[in-house]
């Protein structure tokens, strides 16, 4: 026992680092999937379907075998994966399988046609969709060939879409789960948690055998086990060179936090930096790419975001294709843009599975109309409906009331509720293009007048970066432009743009996709950007269920936003997930594990959007309401 304390007190002073502390996960009595047009066999494949992404740069064997990041003096510690530890980060646990009432527990209703649905729409074993019993938005990516090497790479680990996009809530014991809501994960700290996991199973004793065992079974041989040990050495040393790296730039990062994510930063920061470590070109160094942590916001609901015609916090990206695959390159789907002897732009992104993605959340037009003449609406993945058997009665006399003060007060920017005629109206919506959709134009509002924190915005219009000649990048050809040159260095907007289009071109090149194929899977739209000082105001259906507020999520209830911004909390913590119905909105005390977001910090500033009296502009959108008016008013958005 002393040695065992001794060789454990020495590997604590190796690492000098400890797990980091997360919030408790309170007990759950009830699980539930809210209703919002999906089948239990699309959820769940949704759920897991890999982008292409290997997010975590180990293969999926040895991601599945690290133990938690935590000293055990006695046996073996639980796995990095575990359910209940992952839960702390803000993982939404997901079962192994469905369709067997096994699943009953994760929230899925019983379904016994989910898995031949599954099966027969994706063509996928059920089975073969989460084995291992991983958390939503987590996903296996098969074995591929290195589009920059040549080299084989083994089974992957990687977020999808539904890492950030899959909300949950909690209150009197029942989860509420949300397809296309904002998720309250914290990224960051599990970045922290698997780096240290690495490391632990290199320096504390007896973690690396545990973790050899469970990657190359039990029979291994020494010399199965010294090739293991060398590749995880390797790998070590070369996420430490990069970290190191990008430690020697000046600047502190801003934390992001549960639910939030400087996602645009981070992508070029992938893309144009960590992508081109290898890259050889005259004058070109990738550390001159990579920039701090600045501006996170709010991981975004994507409900409706299909049928948009600009999307983004910003309002910058038009084509659905580039917007999804750009995410994927940003979760680290590899792309060969580092070496000119090997086809450029060649990827690991799966574009077909996408294309399936965007499908499944869309719909059909929804401006297509019925027998009757009346349009169809949105029927891809809806909205979440307040479930009055859990959260509580809508006060409908309130409710009434409200739906007046919206019209005053809030429909100039974020249009006609959606359950209201006048949100279909033809006016609204762009003139059909040649596939026959139209898509909702919705407002950017510019920032001088919304008053928002301007962080995330900026990013566009500020930043540049440099890229190797060899990439041919020509922003000319953008929106169906004409060539104009190649450049080698440009704002980071066109030069994501042109490098994405790029990518899926090649995909589509390698697997002869026929043009009018091409055009489908694009959304019949071209690749156009821009880059403002605006945010999109876009429809309110939902919103309750999207707490913290703001693009920043630097507002935590709906009734602090109903407020001028001196009366809005000036510091928080985000990490609960019990919900507050009657303010609409999370808890935000400072318990241990929790993330205090000061409003103070430039990028988390929550001024802005506010309603007092005085002259409208400058942050100011509309007059003061009393309590009445504002509870009036969150009733009615209640209904939405």
């Amino acid at each position: 026992m002393q040695k065992k304390l001794i060789l454990a007190a020495i590997a604590c002073g190796v690492l000098a680092a400890c797990e980091p502390a997360l919030p408790p996960v309170p007990p759950i009595k009830e699980s539930r999937w809210l209703q919002q047009n999906w089948k239990a066999g699309e959820r769940f494949w949704y759920h897991h379907a890999t982008q292409g992404t290997s997010t975590f740069p180990v293969p999926y064997t040895w991601f599945v075998a690290l133990e938690r990041p935590k000293l055990w003096l006695f046996g073996a510690p639980p796995l990095l994966i575990d359910q209940d530890y992952m839960q702390q980060f803000g993982f939404i646990p997901s079962p192994k399988t469905i369709g067997s009432g096994a699943d009953k527990s994760y929230g899925y209703t019983a379904d016994s046609y989910a898995a031949s649905y599954l099966e027969a729409e994706y063509k996928q074993k059920v089975s073969e969709v989460n084995p291992d019993g991983l958390p939503v938005g987590l996903a296996r990516t098969k074995a591929y060939t290195d589009p920059t090497t040549g080299a084989p790479v083994p089974d992957q680990i990687g977020l999808t879409c539904a890492a950030c996009h899959t909300g949950h809530l909690e209150y009197n014991g029942v989860s509420l789960r949300i397809d296309g809501g904002t998720a309250t994960v914290d990224l960051g700290k599990f970045r922290s948690a698997f780096s240290l996991a690495l490391a632990y199973t290199k320096y504390v004793p007896f973690r690396f055998d545990r973790f050899a065992e469970r990657v190359l079974g039990p029979n291994y041989t020494d010399a199965e086990y010294e090739t293991l040990k060398t590749q995880f050495n390797q790998t070590l040393a070369g996420m430490k060179a990069v970290a190191d790296a990008e430690a020697t730039k000046p600047g502190k990062d801003l934390e992001e936090g549960f639910g939030r994510l400087d996602a645009l930063t981070r992508i070029g920061n992938t893309v144009f930096a960590e992508d081109m470590v290898t890259a050889k070109a005259p004058g070109f160094n990738w550390l001159n790419n990579f920039e701090r942590i600045v501006a996170p916001v709010k991981l975004p609901h994507i409900w409706d975001t299909s049928w948009f015609d600009w999307v983004q916090y910003d309002g910058s990206i038009m084509q659905p294709m580039v917007r999804n695959a750009g995410e994927a390159l940003g979760v680290t789907a590899k792309v060969n843009v580092s070496n000119p002897e090997r086809p450029l732009y060649a990827s690991s992104v799966q574009v077909d599975t996408i294309h399936e993605m965007e499908m499944a959340l869309a719909g059909s037009n929804p401006m297509t109309p019925d027998a009757a003449g009346k349009v169809k609406g949105f029927n891809g993945l809806l909205s979440p409906k307040w479930p009055e058997d859990v959260l509580g009665k809508i006060d409908q006399t309130q409710a009434q009331t409200g739906k007046g003060l919206y019209k005053e007060l809030c429909q100039g920017c974020h249009l006609p509720a959606v359950t209201e005629p006048e949100f279909w109206h033809p006016s609204l919506w762009t003139t059909p293009n040649g596939a026959g959709q139209s898509y909702l134009k919705v407002p950017l509002v510019e920032i001088a007048k919304v008053g928002t924190d301007p962080a995330q915005a900026t990013i566009l219009t500020t930043r540049k970066v440099a890229v190797p000649a060899y990439l041919g990048v020509d922003p000319g050809t953008l929106c169906n432009g004409k060539p104009t040159g190649v450049v080698t260095e440009t704002l980071f907007a066109f030069a994501l743009g042109y490098v994405v289009e790029a990518t899926t071109k090649a995909w589509y090149g390698s697997h002869q996709t026929p043009p009018a194929q091409q055009a489908e899977m694009n959304g019949y739209r071209p690749n156009c950007l821009q880059a403002e000082l605006v945010y999109k105001a876009r429809p309110l259906n939902g919103a309750w269920a999207l707490a913290p507020y703001l693009h920043n999520g630097s507002v935590p209830t709906l009734d602090d936003l109903l407020q001028p911004a001196a009366s809005r909390p000036k510091t928080f913590c985000v990490g609960n997930r019990s919900f507050d119905p009657d303010k609409v909105g999370l808890k935000t005390t400072c318990e241990s594990g929790t993330v205090t977001i000061d409003t103070a910090t430039a990028g988390n500033l929550n001024t802005g959007h506010e309603f007092r009296d005085g002259p409208l502009g400058k942050g100011v959108i509309g007059r003061a309401l009393n309590a009445n008016e504002r509870k009036a008013l969150i009733a009615y958005l209640k209904t939405q």
